[in-house]
């Protein structure tokens, strides 16, 4: 699953075919899930394609509602918000029920709220393709651990939206897409311009 969310954002990175997913800098944490779990658990082109529905829901309930843009919300923005989307897409190939779905997308997404974008040297994309495979892999633990409840939690995916999008405007540039702090700052620091 690591490799399929690797090779996906370094071919974006690369130029090469381009996948949003929803967006560059989080191309490959749904195309991972939903290709790993289609090899290894051999579900259906069709049981893919509804799951990948399930996700664009989640997403556009996001992108409606707050921000997909690590410009204007940080890195929760593309990484969270995909790891949402493949959360919410493995858990409706388990079949689970609306709840659970439900459950898994929130989960994906809190637990990433307040993430910033690290742009070293300038290059986005570069913290980018590591967080892709990470997220996969807490997608995957999102789906699992809803998979064991009823579906019933605290804190509804509607209100981590809110919450992010709050976080996001409250995040200073330095720590957004075009920002020069966190590790760009640091790498600056470290690696000075030759």
């Amino acid at each position: 699953m690591f490799a399929y969310a690797l090779a996906v954002a370094e071919e974006n990175a690369s130029g090469g075919k381009i996948v949003t997913a929803p967006t560059c800098g989080s191309c490959g944490v749904l195309p991972a899930i939903l290709y790993y779990l289609e090899e290894s658990r051999d579900f259906s082109e069709t049981r893919i394609l509804r799951a990948l529905a399930t996700a664009g829901l989640f997403g556009n309930v996001v992108k409606q509602n707050a921000s997909i843009s690590g410009a204007e919300v940080g890195c929760q923005g593309e990484v969270g918000v995909a790891c949402s989307m493949a959360a919410a897409a493995a858990s409706q190939l388990f079949g689970g029920s609306p709840a659970q779905i439900e459950y898994a997308a929130e989960m994906g997404l809190e637990h990433h709220l307040g993430m910033t974008c690290d742009p070293v040297c300038g290059l986005v994309q570069v913290p980018c393709i590591e967080r892709n495979a990470y997220a996969a892999a807490r997608a995957l633990d999102a789906n699992l651990y809803s998979s064991f409840t009823d579906g019933i939690h605290l804190v509804s995916f509607d209100r981590v939206v809110e919450v992010m999008k709050q976080t996001g405007h409250d995040l200073p540039s330095l720590y957004k897409e075009t920002g020069e702090g966190g590790l760009a700052r640091d790498w600056a620091y470290t690696y000075p311009a030759r």
